[in-house]
This record gives C-alpha cells, structure tokens and sequence, in this order.
C-alpha cells in the first residue's frame, strides 16, 4: 500500500524551491566570481582559457536550472491534481 500525503507533497515542492534558489545564488557567485579573477587577479592566456572553459559549461548550468524549475513545477502540479482528487472523493462520499 503507498500513502500519499498532500503535505509531503508541498514539502518536496519547498525542497525543490530552496535547492532552485540555492543553485541559482551559487551560480551566479561562481559567475562573479570567475569575472573578477579573470579581470583582476589572472590576466592573459589563462585568464582566457579559464573564462572560456566556464562560458563552455553555460548551457549544462542553463539546463540544469531549467530542470529544477521544470521538477518545481511538475510536483506543484502533481500537488494540486492530488488536492483536487481529494476534494473529490471527500465530496463524493458525504
């Protein structure tokens, strides 16, 4: 038998959110972050190579966000249906 509960439901979504959220701030620290070495602290070839290797790896870090916000979503709207259906049946059996 599997239980499923609504709250555990909107505690996955919040989990999701907070990781989301967290994702996006260590991101865009790392992004400030290689920025200011890159202009400050290396200069030259190196700098080049290590901006370039970071700017390569932009499209897994856009699609990793995209996923989070795609699971965000998914479990909200996986919440709400469950809601629903449980408003249902409770409607039903009265």
């Amino acid at each position: 038998m599997i239980e499923v509960h609504e709250e555990a439901l909107q505690d996955l979504k919040n989990a999701l959110e907070t990781a989301g959220e967290d994702y996006k701030a260590n991101l865009a620290r790392l992004t400030a972050l290689i920025e200011e070495i890159t202009r400050g602290d290396i200069r030259g070839n190196a700098a080049d190579q290590l901006l370039a290797k970071f700017q390569e790896k932009q499209d897994i870090f856009n699609a990793l966000t995209r996923t989070i916000e795609d699971a965000e979503e998914y479990t909200g709207a996986q919440k709400t249906k469950f809601a629903n259906m449980m408003d249902t049946l409770n409607a039903t059996m009265k």
